[in-house]
């Protein structure tokens, strides 16, 4: 009887360990904090509150016009493919809570009936997996690693959303850049117009040529158009990527930033790339997993299916046997090769794949420099080129004041003036464009990166085209004696409700809305 009770509390002892090592675990916690402190670090200028991530939370008290940095705020607070991503996080958290588990005791039951007849006999046994028990700590550890390859993958997959919201918003502020520049130029292509008219209808131009510039007017009305539908689909990617409806009412500022006084070393950019690219982090985590899953294996060879038990069993006559079991297979043929195999394998290909990401990142770097460069080199032409411009149109207005010029000219003049602003808002574009694959290719943001706009004045695509005013001019110094100039009207024609570039954004949300 005292074996019996010696074997009960071996039994005992081990189901006790054994559920209290599977009750010694933390509930199940979000990682997400941890990816909102790292994307903070590498966007200082966005200030993401805790645990704000993918929720869709009440409307933001927005800015006049809309900044870049409350742009992306916006994004990972509404986003719909913010939360997708973060639910990947959360199916890597819950794996790392049942790396925590250890596995159930088993426990049979027999029942056998003696061929003679006579009393059934009772067979049972309670048993425990040992493998799963010794390899808790390597298999915890191994969990962390994966769980933390899938924060760095969240915060990879954030810094992609962010440089395409950036690269939308930078579009779209651009759109409509382009749509008041084009205004002015519909303005300047309405006075030609309406100038063509006077005089053909006081008989001192010919048809062909007043039907030439009424075609124009057509021409210029037909870009305008163009413009505000490009505009409008600009404003439609933006508010979808950051998770707003077509409908909201947002004002968007007309105007780029002004050029940055910048410069940036190649080398320099590429050691911080190999320091917080996401990807090369991933990469690298990946390789401490393959190293942790080969010791992992070396670990489990000789301790293959061990299992260690009691065993109870009462006999024919009444009388109760028990007493430790231990069963476990002999590591003759599977000794974990073709695993190990395999592991080496994938070392291999995650150090080619480490070097790749690292030519690719020199490459994304020098092609993002050479489009900055390229970007400003265009905007240091353009500048003087609309100096010159601007000073063109003002010699000429002062020429038709004294009837030494053509306002055709002036007119035409004007066209060209407003073209190179459309140049310059291209080029402006493409820097800060460039500028937001240049910190992606890095894997962080550079130092005033907020792209909001500065001195309106500095920029000379939003130049105030329309100083210039026509209707103050003293055309009855011009040798055109017969033509009315009271029927001529610069300012106030028809279809000037169609070069309001905002107009036709309401009438695009009726026709979607209505």
């Amino acid at each position: 009887m005292s074996n019996f009770r010696t074997w009960g509390r071996l039994a005992c002892v081990l189901i006790s360990s054994s559920l209290l090592g599977a009750c010694a675990i933390s509930p199940l916690q979000t990682s997400v904090t941890t990816v909102e402190q790292q994307l903070g670090e590498q966007f200082p200028s966005i200030k993401i509150p805790e645990n704000s991530l993918g929720k869709s939370s009440a409307p933001i008290a927005l800015d006049t016009p809309l900044t870049l940095p409350q742009t992306i705020q916006i994004l990972l607070s509404r986003s719909p493919q913010v939360r997708i991503e973060l639910a990947q996080l959360g199916i890597a958290d819950a794996e790392a809570l049942q790396a925590e588990l250890i596995e159930n005791p088993h426990i049979s039951i027999g029942a056998l009936k003696p061929e003679n007849g006579g009393r059934w006999q009772l067979d049972t046994s309670l048993s425990q997996p040992l493998l799963a028990l010794f390899t808790r700590p390597l298999r915890r550890e191994l969990a962390q690693e994966n769980l933390l390859e899938a924060q760095l993958r969240l915060q990879a997959e954030l810094q992609q959303l962010i440089a395409q919201t950036s690269e939308h918003y930078f579009a779209a502020v651009a759109a409509m850049q382009h749509c008041y520049v084009q205004n002015k130029m519909l303005e300047a292509t309405i006075a030609r117009q309406q100038l063509a008219l006077s005089l053909y209808q006081a008989g001192n131009l010919s048809e062909n040529n007043f039907l030439s510039y009424d075609n124009e007017l057509r021409r210029a009305q037909q870009q305008m158009e163009k413009r505000q539908t490009i505009a409008y689909e600009k404003r439609l990617e933006l508010l979808n990527l950051i998770g707003l409806s077509s409908s909201e009412k947002i004002e968007f500022a007309t105007q780029l930033p002004a050029l940055p006084t910048e410069t940036f070393n190649h080398p320099q950019l590429l050691d911080q790339a190999k320091t917080n690219r996401t990807d090369i982090k991933i990469t690298q985590q990946q390789l401490a997993i393959v190293e942790k899953r080969q010791q992992l294996v070396k670990q489990q060879n000789g301790w293959r299916d061990i299992t260690l038990g009691v065993n109870a069993e009462r006999e024919f006559d009444g009388a109760n046997n028990i007493g430790p079991e231990v069963e476990f297979a002999l590591p003759v043929f599977n000794r974990g090769q073709g695993k190990l195999a395999e592991i080496n394998a994938n070392k291999t290909a995650l150090d080619a794949r480490l070097q790749k990401i690292e030519l690719d990142a020199d490459k994304s770097i020098a092609q993002a420099l050479n489009l900055m460069d390229s970007a400003r080199a265009q905007i240091k032409i353009l500048e003087p080129a609309l100096f010159v411009a601007e000073k063109r149109v003002s010699l000429s207005n002062r020429e038709v004041n004294f009837m030494l010029g053509s306002p055709f000219e002036l007119l035409a003049i004007k066209r060209q003036q407003i073209q190179l602003a459309h140049e310059f808002t291209d080029a402006l574009k493409s820097y800060w464009q460039a500028r937001v694959q240049l910190e992606l290719a890095i894997g962080q943001a550079l130092p005033s990166s907020n792209g909001e706009v500065k001195d309106p004045h500095s920029d000379h695509s939003n130049m105030d085209h329309s100083a210039i005013n026509h209707s103050s001019r003293d055309h009855s110094k011009m040798d055109h004696s017969q033509i009315d100039h009271s029927t001529m009207n610069h300012g106030g024609d028809s279809s000037a409700e169609k070069t309001d570039p905002t107009h036709d954004h309401s009438k695009h949300q009726e026709h979607h809305h209505d």
